[in-house]
């Protein structure tokens, strides 16, 4: 078998599960992400020098491991020499077209979820992402199952607000710029 198809293969079996794994033990989406392309990028250079993987989900949670440890070396440095982007840097005004639930208001809502405490982020991840049961995410988390409701709970509710708010930025404005023509 072709290495594209032997990989192709592996990250369909392998993806879901895996990420499942990493969520409740990483800080955040875009870290997610960027482990995740490690752990991938690892594996092809694998299959590359070897052309196949005996045992493919134990092979890429020894990687995942590996990568984690990585990852939290450098978290410590990292947070010692960034500081988070001021809110007045952010586009505040939302488009016309937006009003409506379209991909740029799920991205809004998404960066609400981001915004969120750790725990509240892989609960929602994990709640809607994946569907996981709220038990299992409590096991998972160390926290109690009632945690994890309202965690959930407040983290929809910032959601409403922060897209109402945003609702009626754009009213506002549309009335401001209907009063001056």
């Amino acid at each position: 078998m072709e290495i594209n198809e032997t990989f192709n293969r592996i990250y369909a079996e392998t993806k879901q599960p895996l990420l499942r794994w990493l969520i409740p033990r990483v800080h955040g989406s875009a870290d997610v992400e960027d482990l995740m392309q490690e752990i991938y990028r690892n594996l092809y250079q694998h299959l590359k020098r070897n052309g196949d993987v005996r045992e493919p989900m134990a092979y890429l949670y020894g990687i995942a491991k590996r990568e984690l440890a990585h990852y939290y070396r450098g978290q410590a440095a990292v947070r010692a020499h960034e500081e988070p982007l001021s809110d007045q840097l952010m586009d505040e005004e939302p488009q016309p077209e937006e009003r409506l639930f379209t991909k740029e208001r799920a991205r809004e809502a998404w960066a609400v979820v981001e915004r969120e405490p750790l725990l509240s982020y892989q609960a929602f991840t994990l709640y809607y992402g994946f569907e996981v049961p709220t038990a299992q995410i409590a096991r998972e988390l160390g926290i109690s199952e009632e945690a994890v409701r309202k965690r959930l709970s407040r983290t929809r509710a910032r959601i409403r607000e922060e897209l109402e708010r945003r609702n009626t930025i754009i009213v506002l404005n549309e009335e401001r710029e209907r009063r001056s023509v």
